[in-house]
């Protein structure tokens, strides 16, 4: 069996799907479907068809750039973009929706279909993406325990069936067939590799009912290339592989259904970065792919050509799938190692890309020439001025509480709190708590330490106590976990009880600090005095003409910036990025009001706007390709 199984894979390749170069033409239907020898070619309008698709998310590029990081892909080589979309960007707690700016989806697949490029659409709702909480809204947290992507929670299988007819409303009518440029629709992500113990293939057969029912036939998964990670993609589905870079990835996925098309979904031309590991970098061994890819006819997604970046509070992390353990909260960057860099820019990797990719096109079939890179500028230094402590900032909850509530359930994603509590005086002893994700605790106004949830921290020495103290623990939070089992316990705050020796502590007084995306926080009138360091400190900044820029923060500590009220996301001084993007459309010519947000400064520090990303290695972190 599996000598047929092999000598059917060889049979598969087919080199000539690489002539063909049609185009979609908008208005004009397409006939995409499977066909060839085995059913294993993707076919268009008769012919066998190579999918060379790019990675980019509208969600995390400024609208107005669209078009250019569009035309880069497609003057690379290629004829596809293949796209997640964000849920938890679209729906807010209430379920209102916003499709306004860089959500506007329906806009997005439009200009690609203009600028002559596929779409692979990946609506998920779970679509991980190093995106909070995998792209699905946190309201779904706001009990305590939960089961997420199963069709046993009916709560949530009425949520996702409303965000899922919103997608539909968007895809149907741009389906190839209807004269639009959507060639395959993805059914959920990487299910294969969530593994809760609950996991169910009537789940990935609902997206398969769901859509067949709208009216989309050519349909995909994205998985791992094993039978585990593929063992709940139903049948007649195309088999997205997360990569499939050799001939056993393919031999593999063909012997679970041999009677499909296989691809590679994802390949990977840089990594994922985390706070604490090196810069981001290309993973070279992916130019040796494409050529592989091109050699045998075979289809592919670069997972990313353009990474772009993770503005406000939509970075994720990563950990242990089971247990929780090894936290690695993503950067605010989702440059990635990209060909097509943060801010449009052109690598070296990207002309080698382009190169490979032209020299097996049909005899006179020329590439586009590259686009112009956006502008960008420096900014002279400047020092912003205090504005007020940090403690200034907190709005108090009514009421004292014996157990503290996860901030999921009182409606908060992620920003900051603030929990107060009388300790009683004693000996020196160990404070338990479970900080998610980083605490600065002070008693009686004093610094005692850290409690950071990366390093694995879950104590802190609390001094001698001559008489009784007010304990207070500052919280600062990063984004859910996008990935794996743990999705569904990730919870932000001081979690569960906290205790001195073995103690519970009663009577918690709790402050609370979302932070907006659209207006940077401000003081609360009469609510000074807490004891902590940090705050806010701004300055107006006059700009000639406005251009893109990264706000240079290396001298600072750790927190949050905004500009003219946008909030380009977070900085931290462990590294390795030092640099925040901040594109033209947040600037006016003229006045610009910068914000930052420290939660260790007392005083500010110098910044300045570089015309371009901190390059700086520091350390080496390997690419993984997805082989965790």
């Amino acid at each position: 069996m599996l000598a047929a199984t092999l000598a059917m894979a060889a049979a598969q390749a087919s080199p000539v799907a690489v002539g063909n170069m049609q185009e979609p033409q908008p208005g004009k239907a397409a006939d995409f479907a499977f066909g060839g020898e085995h059913n294993r070619e993707f076919m268009l309008d008769g012919k066998p068809f190579q999918i060379r698709a790019g990675e980019m998310h509208p969600q995390r590029i400024p609208r107005q750039y669209w078009k250019q990081r569009l035309q880069a892909a497609k003057a690379m080589g290629l004829n596809a973009i293949s796209f997640y979309v964000f849920w938890n960007g679209l729906e807010t707690p209430d379920h209102k929706w916003d499709f306004s700016g860089s959500n506007d989806i329906a806009a997005f697949i439009d200009m690609c279909g203009q600028e002559g490029l596929w779409v692979l659409f990946r609506p998920g709702p779970f679509v991980c993406g190093e995106w909070d909480l995998g792209g699905m809204p946190t309201y779904l947290l706001k009990a305590d325990e939960t089961k997420l992507r199963c069709t046993a929670n009916a709560e949530f299988m009425a949520a996702q069936k409303r965000y899922m007819e919103k997608m539909a409303d968007i895809a149907i009518p741009r389906l190839s067939k209807n004269g639009g440029p959507i060639l395959m629709v993805q059914l959920e992500n990487e299910y294969g590799s969530y593994r809760t113990g609950h996991d169910e293939h009537q789940y990935m057969e609902w997206f398969k009912d769901f859509w067949t029912r709208k009216g989309a036939e050519d349909l995909f998964v994205s998985e791992g290339a094993s039978q585990a990670q593929l063992q709940y993609t139903p049948k007649g589905v195309a088999l997205g592989l997360n990569p499939g870079e050799n001939d056993g990835a393919f031999d593999r996925a063909w012997q679970f259904n041999p009677e499909v098309p296989a691809f590679s979904a994802e390949t990977y031309p840089g990594w994922i970065r985390h706070w604490g590991e090196g810069n981001w970098a290309p993973a070279r061994g992916v130019l040796n792919s494409v050529r592989w890819f091109m050699q045998k006819g075979y289809s592919f997604n670069m997972f990313l050509v353009h990474g772009g970046t993770n503005f406000g509070l939509t970075a994720g992390s990563n950990t242990n799938p089971f247990n929780g353990t090894a936290f690695q909260p993503d950067l605010t960057s989702y440059d990635y190692g990209s060909p097509v860099g943060e801010h449009g820019n052109l690598t070296k990797e990207y002309f080698e890309y382009r190169d490979i990719i032209q020299g097996f096109l049909p005899q006179g079939a020329k590439l586009p020439e590259p686009p112009a890179v956006p502008e960008s500028i420096d900014i002279p230094e400047f020092t912003p001025k205090a504005v007020c402590p940090l403690g200034e900032l907190f709005k108090p909850v009514k009421g004292a509480k014996d157990t503290l509530p996860t901030l999921e359930s009182i409606g908060q994603n992620q920003g900051l709190a603030l929990y107060t509590a009388t300790v009683p005086a004693g000996p020196a002893a160990p404070l338990h708590l479970t900080a998610n994700d980083y605490a600065q605790v002070y008693l009686d106004g004093k610094p005692v330490g850290i409690v950071d949830r990366m390093k694995g921290q879950t104590s802190i020495d609390l001094p001698e106590r001559h008489k009784p103290g007010k304990l207070e623990i500052v919280l600062d939070t990063f984004g859910h976990v996008n990935y794996g089992a743990f999705i569904e316990k990730d919870r932000k705050g001081v979690i569960g009880e906290v205790k001195l020796g073995d103690q519970p502590l009663r009577g918690w007084k709790l402050a609370l600090l979302p932070l907006a995306d659209n207006a940077a926080p401000q003081p609360q009138k009469g609510k000074g005095g807490i004891a902590c360091t940090g705050g806010i400190f701004r300055a107006n900044v006059e700009l000639d003409k406005p251009a893109d820029t990264f706000i240079d923060m290396k001298d600072w500590s750790k927190g949050y910036v905004w500009v003219n009220g946008h909030l380009l996301g977070r900085y931290w001084n462990l590294g390795p990025q030092e640099r925040l993007y901040c594109p033209a459309n947040f600037l006016h010519k003229g006045k610009n009001t910068v914000t930052v947000l420290d939660t260790f400064l007392k005083e500010p520090r110098p910044i300045r706007g570089c015309n371009e990303r901190n390059l700086e290695i520091h350390k080496e972190t390997k690419a993984l390709n997805n082989q965790w």
